[in-house]
């Protein structure tokens, strides 16, 4: 095992999972929501049955093969299945379920709730309100969703947000409206698309409780791509900004270990911000194993780095920027496989990355860090494209 196989399976172990508890009566579009969010089939949309009595948990994993990380990434607790007037059961077990996992340590607590209602319902009823009121003796962060907007009247979605202001919950909650599978027309077509998820992933990741949760559940979610390039910029910023002590001693371009090593350090976080998003990543990498993934882009690119900025000798400022603009290329390029720009066979993939990457890198070589203030401006200006 390489020492970047190493230090990736190392962070992967001791990234925390959050667990999030998704919340509604049957049919309310639980699983359509969840497959939106996280782009995977881990609940079949439908199949949620009055009779299922249990909180069943689905750990979502970052590759659902594993092929390359046997690791979940988080897990979503979807709530029994309940029909209204049947709801005796269903309020016993939900009660109990938020009170158990409260007595439980940090980990394994319940980190957020998405508490489900059906836009064209137009009503909340006696036991959303109990629930949610449970929900906030807990102590739990929720965040109510109003589900299959596309069916749903305006005068209905605001009686349902009017009841809700009515009830007077101890905590504020937040309202999204979400579309999250849309009607399909007779002919095929959608009526509209998909809305309202990428509001959901970043209220999300506002109320979840530690950061390192918030990382896992960026990581996970498929939906907006903007949460993912700002966390991928923390660790590109912290490994350059690190870079700047190589200075004291400089070092030839022939053997720049510090920056290979931070190097290392982003690739293999950026790997898991963009994994799950796109499956032939990860099959791409994994066909060349990790160690020989960095390589792929580390190799050649020191002389890339020389040929285009002319700097002979790896100072702190040239570490720094060495590093900014290796994993600026490198996110670009996982973000342009999670847009879809590649669909070829893994190993077509694998050349085409080299090439993205040389494109990617071309783009940034005009780049010059010498101070903190040069590093936050480059980073902001990344973000934002």
């Amino acid at each position: 095992m390489t020492d970047y196989e190493e230090q990736l399976k190392n962070y992967l172990k001791n990234l925390p999972s959050p667990n999030i508890a998704i919340i509604g009566l049957t049919g309310v579009g639980k699983s359509s929501l969840i497959n939106g969010i996280f782009g995977t089939n881990m609940a079949t949309t439908g199949s949620a049955l009055p009779t299922t009595t249990k909180y069943y948990p689905y750990p979502l994993k970052l590759d659902e093969k594993e092929r390359l990380f046997k690791k979940t990434l988080l897990n979503v607790y979807d709530s029994p299945g309940y029909e209204p007037g049947l709801g005796d059961d269903f309020m016993k077990e939900t009660f109990n379920f938020l009170e158990d996992k409260s007595r439980l340590g940090k980990e394994e607590q319940i980190h957020i709730v998405w508490y489900i209602i059906s836009a064209s319902a137009a009503r909340l009823t006696q036991a959303d309100k109990d629930i949610i009121d449970k929900i906030n003796e807990n102590n739990i962060p929720a965040i109510i969703v109003l589900s299959k907007c596309d069916i749903a009247k305006q005068e209905q979605k605001d009686e349902i947000k009017n009841a809700i202001a009515a009830a007077k919950f101890s905590k504020v909650y937040e309202i999204v409206e979400v579309i999250a599978d849309p009607l399909t027309l007779p002919n095929g077509e959608k009526i509209c698309k998909p809305s309202g998820m990428k509001e959901l992933v970043n209220l999300t990741t506002d109320k979840l409780p530690d950061k390192i949760f918030k990382d896992a559940f960026i990581a996970a979610q498929t939906v907006d791509l903007k949460p993912k390039k700002e966390l991928a910029w923390q660790y590109i910023s912290e490994a350059s900004w690190t870079c700047f002590a190589v200075g004291a001693l400089p070092i030839p371009l022939t053997a720049p270990t510090s920056a290979v090593a931070a190097l290392g350090y982003m690739y293999n976080r950026i790997i898991i911000v963009y994994g799950h998003t796109n499956l032939k990543l990860l099959q791409a990498i994994s066909g060349i194993t990790l160690g020989g993934m960095f390589m792929l882009f580390v190799d050649g690119v020191i002389d890339l780095f020389s040929s285009m900025l002319g700097i002979s000798i790896l100072t702190g400022g040239a570490a720094a920027t060495f590093t900014a603009i290796s994993g600026m290329a490198f996110t670009n390029t996982c973000e342009r496989l999670a847009i879809g720009e590649l669909t070829d066979t893994v190993n077509d993939i694998q050349p085409k990355l080299r090439e993205i990457f040389k494109e990617e890198f071309e783009k940034l070589s005009t780049i010059r860090i010498s101070t903190r203030n040069d590093l936050d401006k480059v980073g902001r200006d990344f973000i934002d494209n």
